[in-house]
This record gives C-alpha cells, structure tokens and sequence, in this order.
C-alpha cells in the first residue's frame, strides 16, 4: 500500500514548464538530454532528503512534464517522498490515480512496476488502461490532468536492488513519448538508483555513527555515576571496620554491645545498599542483551506487596516515614513473581528515599480485567520538566549529588513493566509528593 503522507511538493509560485516543448524536444539528442540531467543533479551532495528534492525536478526538466518518486521500504511499504508537477494542486490526484491508497484494494500501477521491476511503456495512455490495476468492481481514480504519455520506470541497484520507481507523464508536451524516451528514462533511474544508494549508505553510516557516539556517551556517564556510586559505600565500610579494628587492638575495654551493634547495623546497611547496585547493573545487563526470561505464572499480587513492604519497615522507620499498605482483596493474576517483586521494591524504595519522611502507601486494586498498584509518597515531588525522562536510563528526579543511586531503578522498572505487557505513569506535583501507578493485565496477551 503506499503512502502520500510525506509527500514534498514545490513552492506554488513555480508555474515554468507548461508550454509544449515537443519542438525542443524533437531537436535534442539523447546524449544532450543526459548531460542536461548530469547539470541538474550536479550539485547535489549524499543528502539523501536534498538528493530526492533535487531528483524530481530534474527527472521532469529533462523529460516533461511531471515527475512522481517512489521508495519502496524494506517491508514492502510504498511511500512518495517528492514530485514535481509546475502546479502542485495536482500531485495528490497523481498519487490517487496511480498507487493504491485503500488498504484492500490489491496493488496499484506503481506497485506492480516495483514487484515486476519491468518498465511501463504506454505512449499512447488513456485513463482506461487503469482498469486492470484496480480491484474487480472498483473505478479508478483519474488525475486532474489530461495525461496523454506516460512511463513508470524501476529504479534498479547495481546489485540488482529496486529501491522504487521513477513515474513521468505529459499532458502539456503534446510529442509522445517514443522507445528513445524510455531508454533515455531507464539510464536516468539506474542513475538515480546509484545515486539513491550511496545517499542512504551515508545517511545509515551517520545515524550509526550518531549511535555509537551516543553508547560510548551513555557508557561514560555510567561508569562516571556506578564509580561514584560504588566508591561511596565502600569508603563507609573502610570507615567503620576501621574504627572497629582500633578501638579492639587500642582500647578493647571500651567497647560495648551497643556500639558494636551500631557499627554492624552501619555496615550492614552499606552491605545492603551495595546488594541493590550489583543487582541493577546484572538486570540492566540482561535486559539489554535480551537474555531475562519470563516465567508466567499464577501469583497474588497482595502477597507481594506484604512480602516486600515487610522488608522495608525497618528503612522506612529510619527516614521516618510511615508504610501503609491498602489490598483489602486477593489480586490472582499470571504474572512472573520476581518481576513483580522488583518492580514494586524500586518503587517503594524510591518512595522512602525521596519521601523525605512523609508516608509512603502501597495499593492494590482489582480494575476490571487488570490489577491496578500504586505506590504513593508525599514528598518534593518531580518537576514537570523531568516527569517525561525519569523512566530513561542515568536519568533522576533530584540531583544527582543529593541522592544515592545509579539512575537505572525506574528505567528497570519500566522494562519489566513492558515486559508484562503493563504500563506505569507518574503523577506528581512539586512540593506535594508523587504517586507512581502500574497497571497490569490479570491475563496478559505474551503469556498466551
């Protein structure tokens, strides 16, 4: 089926090109004709947008009187991204009449000349020879000129590729086209292939190129953070063991339960927070080389949420926030249980941390054919600004400085999200908290 949507058409002040040059042409040799569209297309760099611009117009100078350029996808999608016609008003009715703009109407004319890769050579057309490219019943669509010649000419690779076609017509010329005319069109679209290709390669080696410049950018700013982030748990650790290390070979008589228990719960919280970082840099990696596997099956989504708010109860009383949870019911669903359960402590660790010691509150609702979990804090909230980037990787609502984290928490949680076939949104406003809410189908259509 092809496509019009992007189609570029000249500005409407190019009215050039409407007398009949059946004179000029009928003097011109075909050696002039090409050096004539070797002048035309001679400024032209490997932009692959400024060649196609360029490419229409030239094509119509040189053969008369419109040019319509067709690309063919690599899903076999056709699509019009330039033409040229010295009244733009009738491109569209160029583009109806000769390609199938209705899904479930068959393929129109440019579309068989690109399946074919054969040329259509008409130079005596008329409207009716449409017929056989429409469906059985249907009436074709006729352009608002009085198309009297037409081609429709592949554009063919070197290697054999048809990269789309080239489709050329005169109504205003009153000569016809002749066997001259499409050996002259054919070079042209070989021509045009060639330079077509070189244009994408190049236009495929920058967006490469802008990719691996944005990975290596995305791997220093990560190994930048995780250094950091690892760096400074680990200086606490030194710290305490340390002290705890001279004060036993020093003065052993003064240490007491209480403080050793103080250093232990100190280290074990720096032992803890470095579990969670180790964690999300092995389902980062995962996630990215695709190797996490799902393993649906039927689980209780209150279950979950007691198992890990239980987990952090101690956390949330250090910061002073107060953990409530509100699943008055059973939320059975098939589900994978660790996704679930990493989804949900990120969120609820997110909330403690930026809650700033306000209440943190888990729900669990049953929404028709989906379960519904939020997780709500009544902190600083997110700034507007960062509410559409705080799901991307190395990305955090706060400074960087003023929090721990590697910036990958909600990043993972949107994937496994995704991966369960959910959604998660955000609703925050600043000075008043945030509620983060994921909603989950009870039977998701990947675990079919």
């Amino acid at each position: 089926m092809a496509s019009s949507d992007d189609i570029k058409v000249p500005p409407e002040g190019l009215d050039s090109g409407l007398d009949d040059h059946s004179e000029e042409l009928s003097e011109r040799s075909e050696a002039d004709a090409q050096v004539r569209f070797y002048r035309a297309m001679a400024e032209t760099d490997v932009d692959f947008d400024r060649l196609l611009d360029r490419l229409a117009k030239a094509v119509a100078e040189v053969i008369f009187d419109f040019c319509v350029v067709y690309l063919s996808d690599d899903e076999g999608q056709i699509r019009c991204p330039c033409a040229y016609h010295p009244h733009p008003g009738t491109l569209q009715s160029l583009h109806d009449a000769f390609t199938n703009t209705t899904p479930g109407l068959g393929d129109g004319l440019v579309e068989r000349v690109i399946a074919s890769r054969d040329s259509y050579f008409r130079p005596r057309w008329r409207p009716s020879l449409l017929q056989p490219y429409t469906s059985d019943g249907q009436t074709p669509s006729m352009p608002d000129i009085a198309i009297h010649s037409l081609m429709v000419v592949p554009m063919i690779t070197t290697d054999g590729a048809c990269l789309g076609a080239l489709l050329v017509g005169r109504h205003t010329t009153t000569l016809s086209y002749d066997e001259a005319d499409l050996a002259l069109t054919e070079w042209i679209a070989s021509n045009a292939a060639m330079k077509l290709e070189t244009a994408r390669l190049y236009r495929d080696l920058r967006e490469t190129n802008r990719q691996l410049d944005a990975a290596v950018q995305a791997r220093d700013t990560f190994i930048s953070i995780a250094s950091h982030q690892l760096r400074t748990p680990l200086s606490t650790l030194k710290l305490q063991s340390d002290a705890l290390r001279r004060t036993a070979a020093n003065k052993p008589e003064t240490l007491t339960a209480e403080q050793v228990l103080s250093k232990v719960d100190s280290i074990d919280r720096q032992v803890d927070y470095l579990d969670r970082l180790v964690d999300q840099l092995l389902d980062v990696t995962r996630i990215l080389d695709g190797s996490v596997d799902i393993h649906w099956q039927r689980c209780d989504l209150e279950g979950v949420i007691n198992e890990v708010t239980a987990r952090f109860e101690h956390a949330a009383a250090d910061a002073g926030s107060d953990l409530t949870v509100d699943c008055p019911d059973p939320l059975v669903g098939l589900w994978d249980r660790q996704r679930l359960d990493h989804i949900l402590t990120n969120l609820v660790s997110n909330a403690i941390k930026y809650g700033e010691g306000s209440g943190v509150e888990v729900i669990g609702r049953r929404d028709h054919d989906e379960a519904l979990l939020r997780v709500r804090d009544g902190g600083r909230g997110i700034p507007p600004q960062a509410q559409d980037t705080i799901f991307e990787r190395f990305e955090r609502a706060v400074d960087a400085r003023n929090k721990e984290g590697l910036g990958l928490g909600l990043w993972i949680v949107r994937e496994y999200v995704n991966s369960l076939d959910g959604t998660i949104d955000v609703e925050s406003t600043p000075g008043e908290g945030s509620t983060f809410t994921v909603r989950l189908p009870i039977e998701p259509p990947s675990a079919k």
